[in-house]
């Protein structure tokens, strides 16, 4: 079998032909179109419950960047953006671009998402000195929220949320991940998420003026017609990749259901892995992200060389972690010591999850990644027997050390 991490498969346009011939027609391919602004409407009925508002760009990158822009003003309090250092390059990227610092802080063992106690240390250490806290959902999973409200009241710092894999996770009540949020809260619609569209992101806040400034910023920061206001850049989705999102989003419960239902397949066939813990309501999965056994941290690559020679292509998101990365390492500034990020990154594994997966090549994928383990468990073990059967016999040598013959 030859499988791939992540097999993009965002909706055809080759089928929807009426559609891209109504926009030629229209003569409108971008600024804020009807396509847009139905998709749009759509978003927030179908994740938000109709509150607040959403806004889309042509990347969440450029997304995070008017939302911190947004969220941080002209004069910042502080020049630091705290962040976990288990996350993607975008988000440090977006708060370099905004004049920060990225602050980097340990992340926690069950949801790997950023820390409580290392966020409010370094919020204490760098009292005054904080512009904004950007946490990550990470891999879709949806963090505590109220939390974070209650960390902006408590420090008077915004918060925005780097949600990029989790456009799709919803609460047990069926409300998507950021509804009710008052800060800015981004996803992203990238090829390899599992809400497809090419390239795109979305940016929703319960605060629909808040929204309203974004949309302004994403548009020149024209907040009068063809008049700069405020900061602005060129953010805007064009109708084509609207489209896209429309008729991503009439197919994405059945696409969301087979991915948590290949996601299960694995945990239930890996139980030599670890895995996040389970969130409430349901998570979107853009991969199947796993630990590997404790005792093999420094055989992954060799782990992932013997898969790749099975045909199956593994990932390592995010290791390196930022502070790892060469840039990050000159420019950030980092919590004295990550212990737990040291530790997932260099156990962390990516499996492969697409739409078109079957539970057979899960099964495949699993057996392979069971024996590979097991194999390597073997090896550690033997190769541990090998020293401990040496040791008394060098321990002999040394305490009968050979003589020196003196003529």
């Amino acid at each position: 079998m030859n499988i791939p991490l992540i097999r993009p498969a965002p909706p055809q346009l080759s089928l929807a032909i009426r559609e891209l011939e109504s926009i030629e027609r229209s003569g409108i391919y971008s600024n804020f179109g009807p396509v847009n602004t139905r998709f749009e409407r759509e978003l927030l009925l179908r994740f938000f419950g109709g509150k607040g508002a959403c806004l889309t760009v042509c990347n969440a990158t450029l997304g995070l960047m008017l939302a911190i822009k947004e969220a941080i003003g002209r004069a910042p309090r502080g020049e630091f953006a705290l962040m976990p250092s288990f996350t993607f390059a975008a988000t440090a990227h977006a708060a370099i671009w905004c004049g920060l610092t990225p602050l980097l802080c340990d992340i926690n063992r069950a949801d790997w998402a950023a820390d409580c106690s290392a966020e409010f240390g370094l919020l204490k250490q760098y009292a005054g000195r904080v512009a904004v806290v950007i946490p990550y959902a990470t891999f879709g999973y949806p963090i505590d929220l109220e939390r974070y409200e209650r960390m902006r009241e408590r420090f008077d710092v915004p918060v925005v949320v780097d949600a990029a894999a989790s456009l799709g996770t919803c609460s047990e009540r069926g409300l998507g991940f950021g509804s009710g949020f008052g800060g800015s809260v981004v996803f992203s619609m990238h090829a390899t998420k599992s809400f497809a569209v090419g390239e795109g992101g979305l940016i929703y806040s319960a605060d629909s003026d808040r929204v309203a400034r974004i949309r302004a910023m994403s548009n020149f920061g024209f907040g009068e017609s063809r008049t700069a206001t405020m900061p602005g850049l060129n953010a805007k989705l064009c109708e084509v990749g609207a489209l896209l999102g429309s008729l991503r989003l009439a197919d994405y419960d059945r696409v969301m259901q087979h991915r948590a239902a290949l996601f299960n397949h694995y945990h239930d066939a890996l139980p030599e892995c670890e895995f996040q813990t389970e969130a409430p309501g349901k998570q979107v999965h853009q991969f199947v992200p796993a630990l590997l056994p404790s005792q093999l941290i420094d055989r992954r690559a060799v782990i992932r060389a013997k898969l790749a020679d099975q045909g199956i292509t593994t990932g390592t998101y995010f290791s390196p972690h930022l502070l790892e990365q060469p840039y990050f390492k000159e420019v950030c500034t980092a919590a004295d010591s990550m212990p737990v990020c040291e530790e997932i990154s260099k156990r962390v594994i990516s499996l492969p999850l697409f739409d078109r997966m079957t539970h057979r090549e899960v099964d495949y994928v699993a057996e392979c990644v069971r024996k590979v383990i097991n194999d390597m468990k073997h090896e550690t073990r033997e190769g541990t027997q090998g020293i401990e059967q040496q040791v008394p016999a060098l321990f002999g040598a040394m305490n009968n050390p050979v003589r020196e013959n003196h003529l």
